[in-house]
């Protein structure tokens, strides 16, 4: 690789070789940023802060809304959500309530969207599309001053791009959506780069110093602030911490991890950047409060589930478990979904499990006696089960667990979900959302939709 990375011409060039492709792309973009100028024609007035990166993204935008808060109404836009699509959307702390989301869509959204597939259905909104004009509905309706906004997948095509950002944030870059991002590190670090604008700080706490002359270059092309977050800062938060009385109220078990450091210091450079005004300890204070749904989640005593979904979350997510319990036994109830791959995925857990239960994540799900061959040829000693129904999993689990086992639940948020999710209404939608346009069938020249399962 030349130093430095010349990323306008690599992407440029990437570009061309995918020109229908890029245009395609870059349209819905357009699409988005017209949309919210004819939404607010005198601008949206909430001030944003773009988070992209492998992992940490949902983290890092509660931190950033919870230190936000001490300026003001401050929310987060994240995905994907784990029961309740409600979850998308956090308002000063809190999910949106269902009846606002049902208000923003039948009065304010679906209106706009339903026009603008009369004048030209080829420009119907998408699903995420949806979903980012809902989130600035309901920020509009709340005052939300100040709001932390999450990429789907990415960062350059990525809809989200289309609005206007105070500051840009990328976590880091891994392993995931090689199949849309690049086979390649310096691919996917040259995509989820692409959130970097000119003028805007970009603050990234990427590690690996071949990525950093990548992010580097998309921020020089661009003329963005480079600001790099590294270990130093996260051992100063580490301390800082520490540093807090323990009465402190009310403390949260998220960042009691390395890597949930590692996204509070990204989270608390932003914020002092933005506003050197405001007190760190404060800030600290109110990063200790901050729980996030699908993170070491206390499902009963001894029992708890993370939705680590790639190799890098999955590596973390371990070494964590390992830390926390020790010598205990562990039974892992996992699934896969999307184009993953199992061995890369599971290797480190299958190194410290005593039990595997292989199970279904249901949206996009792999098959799970799939999945249990890719990891029984990496650990062959490990016992593993294939168990399709993830209730049933982990009734297994529970049932095989012997007094000081500890049982989780990883691998997918869609396997939590279908495990967990006491609402069977919610848990049917989120199995099957998409179907009316993936399940399409013809029928005696007519185009009908086929139901799930049928």
């Amino acid at each position: 690789m030349t130093d430095p990375f010349n990323a306008a011409y690599y992407n440029s060039v990437d570009q061309i070789f995918h020109a229908p492709w890029t245009a395609a792309k870059l349209a819905r973009l357009d699409l988005v940023n017209l949309s919210v100028k004819t939404l607010w024609p005198q601008g949206h007035p909430t001030r944003l802060i773009h988070v992209t990166g492998t992992s940490g993204k949902g983290s890092t935008c509660r931190f950033l809304e919870a230190g936000l808060s001490l300026l003001g109404q401050s929310g987060a836009f994240l995905s994907p959500h784990i029961f309740d699509y409600r979850e998308r959307f956090s308002l000063n702390g809190q999910s949106a309530a269902q009846d606002e989301i049902v208000d923003v869509w039948e009065n304010k959204i679906k209106p706009y969207a339903v026009g603008l597939t009369l004048r030209s259905p080829q420009q119907a909104l998408t699903f995420h599309e949806v979903n980012i004009l809902i989130a600035l509905a309901l920020f509009e309706k709340h005052g939300i001053e100040r709001a932390a906004f999450e990429v789907g997948v990415g960062g350059r095509y990525d809809q989200t791009r289309a609005l206007d950002y105070v500051a840009t944030v990328l976590t880091n870059v891994g392993r995931d959506h090689e199949h849309m991002l690049g086979q390649e590190k310096w691919q996917r670090a040259l995509d989820k780069a692409g959130i970097a604008r000119p003028g805007v700080p970009f603050f990234t706490g990427e590690s690996d110093e071949a990525m950093l002359r990548v992010i580097a270059g998309v921020c020089e092309s661009v003329q963005a602030p480079l600001h790099h977050i590294d270990q130093s800062h996260t051992n100063a938060l580490a301390t800082q911490l520490a540093a807090l009385p323990a009465n402190v109220q009310p403390r949260s078990e998220l960042l009691t991890t390395h890597y949930q450091q590692q996204n509070a210091a990204l989270s608390l450079a932003v914020i002092q950047h933005l506003h050197p005004e405001v007190d760190a300890t404060a800030v600290l204070q109110k990063f200790l409060a901050v729980n996030l749904l699908g993170r070491f989640l206390p499902v009963e005593d001894n029992i708890y589930a993370d939705i680590a979904h790639n190799p890098e979350k999955i590596n973390a997510f371990t070494q964590a478990v390992a830390e926390k319990f020790g010598r205990r036994s562990k039974i892992f109830v996992v699934g896969a979904s999307g184009f993953r791959t199992p061995a890369a995925m599971f290797g480190p857990i299958m190194a410290i499990a005593k039990t595997v239960i292989v199970t279904s994540a249901s949206f996009r799900g792999q098959d799970p006696t799939s999945v249990k061959k890719a990891i029984d040829a990496i650990a062959e000693s490990t016992p593993t089960f294939v168990i399709p129904d993830s209730q049933q999993a982990l009734q297994l689990a529970k049932s095989i667990r012997e007094d000081d086992d500890v049982i989780i639940l990883t691998g997918s948020a869609y396997l939590i979900d279908q495990a967990l999710n006491p609402d069977p209404y919610l848990r049917y939608l989120n199995a099957t959302q998409g179907w009316r346009e993936v399940e399409e069938i013809n029928v005696d020249g007519r185009v009908q939709f086929k139901l799930p399962g049928k």
